[in-house]
């Protein structure tokens, strides 16, 4: 059985290459989901969810995949 890590915001951003603000504003408005979170401060969201939503930034900003 393979546990997903946990992945925050932070390196969320990162893999996407996109800024906080973008960041949230794809949050505010779906296109990125809703975050697990613990209580207030403690948020993050699956790693297989985050892969999913990098090779789909991917194919939307035309970047090829670096294997």
């Amino acid at each position: 059985m393979q546990i997903d890590r946990r992945v925050r915001a932070k390196e969320f951003m990162q893999l996407l290459s996109i800024k906080k603000d973008v960041f949230y504003s794809l949050v505010r408005n779906g296109e990125i989901k809703q975050p697990v979170r613990i209580n207030k401060k403690d948020v993050f969201w699956h790693e297989s969810y985050v892969k999913q939503k990098v090779e789909e930034h991917k194919i939307e900003s035309g970047t090829l995949a670096c294997s």
